[in-house]
């Protein structure tokens, strides 16, 4: 049997939402503060069974539908209990795992990829999990009316073949070194196709059927979930009862696990994050590689103004002290880079981006005058209109003008900036973006070549493209990092958005709770988690 869908450029607002200045929904993993992880050498077992663990969410999953469970910082822990996952990204051993499936190679250009099933996993409804299904849930994934937060990257599996029951082949549109990442996230959450085609999307959304280590007990949309364990599940005897709630705010948050009120908690934010760690609170942490950005538009939607031309793109890059407005926002405990990838990143090689040069900066605003003489400076910076956001826009400003720019604040709820970023309707927009570390490629190349559903600058720009398809292709850690400082050096040129800071997360663990295990995106994996008496 082959399933073919044929790519579409699509523009989901449902994948990342590059909002606020903390930046996008996931994340590259490293740790930069030595933060204690919790003990994963030990898992569920029959004499452990029982307790309830109380989760705190950053963002609650805002449904079981498929592919709304990628971001950790959206929920996706409620998501990944449900169905589990064909692939696990281990951060600590830096490589992609087996869970549902037994196997993924591929062949020599990695063009091609073969998954193998485990023998006897089913469902909780009781059906067997199969090489049918996986196609089936890939083709949800490709259907922009899913509105999946993997669309873009399910669009590169060009035809999806069930080899037998257990046996899946992908075939890739092109060289793809980073493919498991796709099985690692929402896209490897294995949708039962007859169970999913005789439920109406709604009950599906409040009460879904899944391979994983637990089933929905209740569902209150943004306040509470409740899930039990599955008793069936294959991965052997499941421990505690999961309770999500969220409680708004990292700073809440943090004090509800102080009190006890909770057992884990998801923390955003340097202060927050750095307070936990200073006191010693164990937890996974997540560093978010170029988490705070400015979005520039370079001709999307029709725009014709300045920042089409790229020297005003370089001077709005070399105009920002990154360190300066981390100082007004974090009082120096933030992250400030102008490089696309994190310090603590095993891709980083030591190739910053623009740095801090405002006679640079005024040198090349004066230029675009001169050739401009309708120019005057004026440009208009888009926020969100929450405080940190606000004093975000009111530091950017002070620098910009500095350097010659003549910059006009202008703010909306976050729906209406989110909206207008995916619409290609700003001249320059703060937000961020969300390599994982376990691949950066392919959100590179979603945002930075023609046609990505997160390129909302619109550049096109021949050698930033073919330097993010190198960077993609690239077979081993060594390629990779050299195709990266490439990217890097093509991206200081180009410059179709300016990095400011990378963004910080961190999931606090009790210690009365063993066996949590993190994979993409900040998401922890309960399946072999239990309450330690």
């Amino acid at each position: 049997m082959t399933r073919a869908t044929s790519a579409l450029a699509v523009l989901a607002a449902t994948t990342l939402a590059l909002t606020a200045c903390g930046g996008g929904d996931t994340q590259s993993t490293g740790s930069a503060s030595g933060a204690t992880a919790p003990d994963q050498s030990e898992r569920c077992t029959e004499d452990r069974v029982g307790g309830t663990i109380t989760v705190g969410e950053y963002a609650m999953l805002p449904t079981f539908a498929p592919g709304q469970g990628m971001f950790g910082v959206r929920g996706a822990a409620e998501s990944a209990a449900v169905y589990d996952r064909l692939m696990r990204w281990n951060p600590e051993a830096e490589e992609f795992e087996p869970k549902l499936a037994e196997s993924l190679e591929s062949n020599d250009d990695n063009t091609v990829w073969t998954l193998t099933l485990r023998d006897g996993v089913t469902f909780s409804n009781g059906d067997p999990l199969t090489a049918e299904d996986v196609a089936f849930t890939i083709d949800l994934h490709k259907d922009p009316a899913t509105r999946s937060n993997a669309m873009t990257d399910a669009m590169q599996v060009e035809q999806t073949r069930v080899v037998d029951p257990l046996t899946v082949e992908f075939t890739l549109a092109e060289s793809w070194a980073g493919f498991p990442i796709l099985l690692a996230g929402a896209a490897g959450e294995v949708i039962p196709e007859a169970a999913y085609e005789a439920t109406g999307p709604e009950d599906w959304a409040r009460d879904p059927i899944g391979a994983g280590a637990f089933t929905v007990a209740s569902y209150t949309p943004d306040q509470e979930v409740v899930l039990e364990p599955n008793p069936d599940y294959y991965g052997g005897p499941v421990c505690p009862t999961l309770r999500f709630i969220r409680i708004p705010g990292s700073q809440g948050t943090y004090e509800a696990f102080q009190t006890g009120e909770l057992q884990v908690g998801f923390l955003r934010g340097a202060k927050t994050v750095t307070a936990a760690q200073d006191e010693g609170e164990q937890g996974f942490e997540v560093i978010t590689s170029a988490g705070s950005i400015v979005n520039l538009n370079a001709g999307a939607a029709g725009y014709d103004g300045v920042l089409t031309d790229e020297r005003a793109r370089r001077a709005f890059a070399h105009a920002l002290d990154r360190d300066l407005i981390d100082q007004r926002l974090t009082g120096g405990l933030g992250q400030p880079t102008a490089a696309l990838i994190a310090e603590s990143s095993r891709f980083f090689d030591g190739l910053e981006g623009p740095q801090f040069d405002v006679e640079q900066a005024r040198t090349l605003v004066d230029e675009v005058k001169a050739d401009r003489p309708e120019w005057d400076g004026s440009l208009t910076l888009l926020v969100a209109d929450s405080p940190e956001n606000m004093e975000t826009g009111v530091a950017i400003k002070a620098l910009l003008d500095a350097a010659g720019f003549d910059v006009t604040i202008q703010s909306a709820p976050v729906a209406q900036v989110v909206a207008r970023q995916f619409t290609s309707d700003f001249e320059a927009v703060v937000g961020g973006l969300s390599p994982s570390d376990a691949d950066p490629a392919s959100t590179f190349a979603s945002a930075m070549t023609p046609g990505g559903s997160l390129n909302l600058s619109g550049v096109d720009d021949p050698e930033l493209t073919a330097a993010v398809t190198a960077f993609k292709a690239a077979p081993d850690l060594e390629s990779q990092k050299e195709a990266l400082d490439a990217l890097q050096e093509v991206y200081n040129r180009v410059v179709p958005f300016a990095v400011i800071a990378n963004a910080e997360e961190y999931v606090v663990v009790d210690g009365s709770v063993r066996g949590v295990a993190p994979t993409l995106f900040s998401t922890m994996m309960f399946d072999g988690a239990y309450v330690k008496q």
